[in-house]
């Protein structure tokens, strides 16, 4: 007996790391379940805006210089050119084997023991930093402004470039990031999709009469195809979330399209399940919620670029868009409306991204980079 126990492994020391949390994301409800895998790590952010994001009891949260500034709601893009020196004031404890890092932006620039492995689940490369710069220039800053935040994010660049340098293994949430890691960071990466817990989701006993557009209500997400799309088709169209767009997306909107805000992961559910059909008209780099409707059996209709072709196959799971456009997503609607999907087929499909699979799958590469060590 004694024998036996001396040679097993010894458990693997771990950190976690995650940007911050102040809104309930794709990328919050990965390192949730990266939490519940590993549920003594320590989880290094840069801060924890509790109000919005409520409380995380439990976790042993490490949190950055940036908590003590002011960052709720919505304040925290002022401290952007902060961010790598926030970062590298996490100091991951001398002893840590791997350091698995939840990151689309500066979290990865933690500072980390000379031994310590770093594995990478990378949401995205820094969005505004690469290849969505002068978008966010256009939609995030005043015009009179851009001239002198040029130079503040060409030295964010070298900021996220020294701290990719340090990461020893990248997974990838979908084949388009993997893509983007391999042409910003120079780096190859593993794709795991994020996980959806299927049994939180089911279809309802029947279906509504609405289709659902569920997501933050900012530009990049293009909610406003969406909305133009149904006020041509005139079906009910049900918009889920909150943020700067709301106000000009109600002006655009006809008496058929309903906003609910802002609403809980039950009542979501719930819209999921009775739901004709979701609208996803975002470049997005994966898009949980297109599973999240699968798993609830409401067919997709996305935008053919970013993640969705990884989860939605034309005229098996929905429609691809070719175009973010309303016309050509109102007769993507129309199409799936005459030819109606299975549910059951649909929640089947789902099953390619169980919560189960992505547990297994992270588990086996942190394994691994560990018994590798050292890389970079």
């Amino acid at each position: 007996m004694t024998m036996a126990h001396a040679d097993r492994p010894a458990p693997l020391r771990l950190a976690l790391a995650h940007e911050y949390f102040a809104v309930h994301g794709g990328a919050e409800a990965v390192v949730e379940v990266l939490h519940a895998m590993w549920p003594a790590a320590p989880v290094h952010a840069l801060f924890h805006d509790r109000a919005r994001y409520g409380a995380l009891a439990g976790w042993d949260l490490r949190l950055s210089p940036l908590q003590g500034l002011p960052h709720e709601g919505g304040l925290h893009r002022l401290l952007l050119p902060l961010y790598p020196w926030a970062a590298s004031r996490l100091a991951v404890a001398e002893g840590t084997d791997v350091a698995l890092t939840s990151t689309s932006a500066f979290v990865k620039g933690l500072t980390l023991p000379a031994r310590t492995v770093h594995v990478a689940y990378c949401h995205a490369p820094t969005r505004y930093l690469w290849d969505a710069r002068q978008t966010y220039l256009a939609e995030e800053v005043p015009a009179p402004l851009r001239p002198l935040l040029g130079p503040v994010l060409d030295a964010l660049c070298a900021a996220d470039l020294r701290a990719a340098a340090r990461v020893d293994r990248w997974i990838a949430n979908s084949a388009a990031v993997a893509e983007r890691i391999r042409r910003f960071y120079r780096s190859e990466s593993e794709v795991v999709h994020p996980p959806v817990d299927l049994v939180s989701f089911a279809p309802a006993a029947e279906r509504g009469d609405f289709w659902l557009f569920v997501g933050r209500l900012s530009a990049y997400k293009r909610a406003d195809v969406a909305v133009r799309a149904f006020a041509r088709l005139g079906l009910r169209l049900i918009v889920v979330g909150e943020g700067r767009e709301r106000g000009r997306l109600e002006t655009l909107a006809h008496d058929n399209v309903e906003f609910t805000g802002r609403v809980d992961e039950e009542t979501k559910r719930r819209l999921l399940g009775a739901a004709r059909g979701l609208v996803f008209p975002a470049e997005d780099d994966f898009g949980i919620a297109c599973v999240e409707a699968l798993a609830s059996g409401a067919p997709v209709v996305a935008y053919g670029a970013g993640g969705a072709p990884e989860i939605v196959r034309d005229g098996i799971e929905g429609a691809l868009v070719p175009a973010q456009d309303a016309d050509a997503f109102a007769d993507a609607v129309l199409r799936v409306e005459r030819a109606p999907l299975d549910p059951v087929a649909l929640r089947a499909s789902a099953a390619r991204f169980d919560v189960g699979r992505f547990r297994e799958r992270v588990a086996a590469i942190v394994a691994d980079a560990f018994e590798k060590g050292r890389t970079t």
